[in-house]
């Protein structure tokens, strides 16, 4: 029979109890929570630009500049796209029912198989939900505008972090007894963000430069909403891998349902070797210069994020787990160095001496010539 103590269940319903509070007040404190952990991500990435004009203008105005600028350039480019997307998506319909119409008048197999599924009818339907789903600049407006305190305190915690943010990690790091110890949290965690800030400022690049290729290749051809089409892709190229590849099937959709054959099978050939040149070449430059980041992380957090806090948990998901690879990693390289360096000290015979040769081989004494009769029963040598 089991006996439990008086000590022993108290202990328990205290830790059940603590538990549910702790659970209770991360819901309640979520979203300040959150608003935090923006602020500290978006510090970090605009570190390099505050430091730049804070030779010239005082720290607080280069924070507020840099802030404005990064803000006006995000709204700026999705105003852009959605205006884009809100007045293509009325010539995108008519050619989507025009093109339905043609396919239910042709006499062939592709005529009858698109009469079968009622296509017209069915075109009709999507483009009705797409002109309800689709806002217009009105809508972003509008939307931006109630959301404003929320951007005000972000900017403010942003000069916070920006201000006393390595006091208050230093104070943190402080508190720890052991120099050693000290020394090596703060070298992991400083030579982790600048790698992971990196990555991220090289990514983002990137993805600027597909948005643009893939917007003025949509304007060329005569593509309907070829802003809104560059942001997709634009944003999708930062994913590893297959993200070009994702990125740009709305553009080859409607090159195929609009333009001929020849033109898509172009842009899917020229897609897929950008695709193919993005993963073997162009990505592990980037690694080399900061942190390798693989295919999995990046998805699942991007799915988790978009799930829990939507876009903005995208975005900031993404750049704490670029943060985390890049420390695991530099614990890796510290752990690989440690246990070489303990090598080198278990065979001082094998260490460099200071000059950077190897150290000389013990020189051994020469083999003595075999005198004849050696070998034999009763030989005895002479001295």
């Amino acid at each position: 029979m089991i006996r439990i103590s008086a000590r022993s269940a108290v202990l328990a319903v205290v830790a059940v109890v603590l538990a549910i509070l702790a659970q209770r007040l991360f819901v309640a404190a979520h979203q300040p929570l959150s608003w935090a952990v923006a602020a500290a991500v978006v510090a970090v990435l605009i570190d390099p630009v505050v430091d730049v004009l804070d030779r010239r203008l005082p720290r607080i105005l280069s924070v507020i500049i840099a802030l404005l600028v990064a803000a006006a350039a995000t709204w700026g480019v999705i105003y852009v796209a959605f205006d884009d997307l809100s007045s293509g998506v009325d010539r995108l319909s008519e050619s989507a029912r025009d093109a339905a119409a043609e396919l239910e008048a042709r006499d062939d197999s592709i005529g009858e198989a698109a009469r079968d599924v009622e296509a017209e009818r069915r075109v009709d339907l999507f483009v009705d939900a797409l002109d309800e789903r689709v806002t217009g600049t009105e809508d972003v407006l509008a939307s931006t505008a109630g959301t404003a305190p929320t951007y005000f305190i972000g900017g403010i915690l942003t000069l916070f972090f920006m201000s006393y943010g390595p006091r208050l990690a230093r104070s943190a790091v402080d508190q720890l007894p052991d120099p050693r110890r000290r020394e090596g949290i703060e070298s992991v965690v400083t030579r982790a963000l600048r790698r992971s800030r990196r990555a991220i400022l090289l990514t983002v690049a990137e993805g600027v430069v597909v948005g643009l290729a893939v917007a003025a290749a949509a304007s060329l051809l005569d593509v309907p909403s070829p802003a809104a089409l560059g942001l997709a892709a634009g944003v999708m190229a930062t994913l590893p891998h297959v993200g070009l590849v994702l990125g740009t099937l709305p553009l080859i959709l409607l090159e195929l349902a609009l333009k001929s054959e020849v033109v898509t099978v172009v842009t899917v050939v020229v897609v897929l070797a950008c695709q193919l040149g993005d993963s073997f070449w162009l990505r592990r430059r980037i690694a080399l210069r900061s942190v390798h980041i693989g295919l999995l992380v990046p998805w699942v957090v991007a799915l988790l994020g978009y799930e829990m806090y939507g876009v903005g948990g995208v975005a900031y998901g993404l750049a704490l787990a670029v943060f985390f690879l890049a420390v695991l990693d530099e614990l890796g390289r510290r752990s690989a160095a440690a246990e070489t360096a303990e090598a080198e000290e278990e065979s001082p015979e094998a260490a460099p001496r200071a000059d950077g040769e190897p150290a000389p081989a013990a020189e051994s004494e020469p083999e003595r010539p075999t005198p004849e009769g050696a070998g034999v029963p009763g030989y005895v040598r002479a001295e």
